[in-house]
């Protein structure tokens, strides 16, 4: 993902947490702010309307939420990209059509051109990788093996571009459990006033943060596990392909 990419996803996803938060803080304040009561007002609170009163830990929920959706739909994006590759039958699918040497020779120079036109995928790659390594040793063993490490190589990439994600997930539930200690650390604050109303308030805010943060928490992790499903498919679809038209087809004279 470019810098830009990656910095228009944080700007997006900072102007919706900004929306949400202004959108709750409207409501908590038309429904009565402090004093407010009823189901309307305490959803706003839920929401994180009262900003001063820890609202703002339900704004930097929303944006971690949001930015980690972000960066798991450009994955995704990227994914669809490679698969539309495989679509495209670089190689042979006729199951009598076999490759000499100098088809490998054909097939390398081919890959090389459609890189130069676009931008280069995992599959020409693979593709290059093999072809250059039969020319070398002739061994269809060692051909296989390249491909297997090359496929290793692809998913080390793929899980360290998506550490980023996995951070973001990890700081969402933080986030809220870092509102209900502050709001627990407030109300003891407050424990010697006798205002069981307002003690009361404060500790249901508190735990207001914790119930939005393992909402969004669960909602995200469901994104990115089939995120990481796509991409295991995608490097396995890959493998299979290369190694079924391509290797497959090798004919050693």
């Amino acid at each position: 993902m470019t810098i830009s990419k990656n910095l228009m996803n944080i700007l997006i996803a900072l102007g919706l947490a900004v929306f949400i938060t202004m959108f709750a803080s409207m409501g908590y304040n038309s429904t009565g702010g402090a004093t407010g009561t009823g189901i309307n007002h305490r959803l706003f609170v839920l929401l994180g309307g009262n900003i001063t009163g820890g609202g703002y830990i339900q704004f930097l929920t929303y944006f971690a939420f949001f930015w980690s959706l972000f960066d798991i739909f450009e994955k995704r994006r990227l994914i669809k990209w490679e698969e539309k590759s495989i679509k495209k039958k670089y190689l042979p699918t006729n199951e009598k059509h076999l490759l000499m040497a100098n088809d490998l020779r054909e097939l390398q120079f081919k890959m090389s051109d459609l890189e130069k036109e676009n931008k280069a995928s995992m599959l020409t790659q693979m593709i290059k990788k093999a072809c250059v390594k039969f020319r070398t040793t002739a061994s269809i063993p060692e051909v296989i093996e390249i491909i297997s490490i090359q496929t290793e190589i692809n998913k080390d990439k793929s899980e360290s571009s998506q550490s980023n994600i996995r951070y973001l997930t990890w700081v969402i539930p933080s986030i809220g459990f870092i509102g209900t200690v502050l709001g627990i650390s407030q109300a003891l604050m407050i424990a010697n006033s006798g205002d069981m109303n307002l003690i009361t308030a404060t500790l249901g805010v508190a735990f207001d943060t914790t119930l939005i943060s393992l909402i969004l928490s669960i909602v995200i992790m469901w994104f990115f596990h089939n995120l990481q499903e796509e991409t295991d498919n995608l490097h396995a679809g890959i493998r299979e392909y290369v190694i079924e038209n391509l290797v497959n087809r090798i004919e050693i004279s």
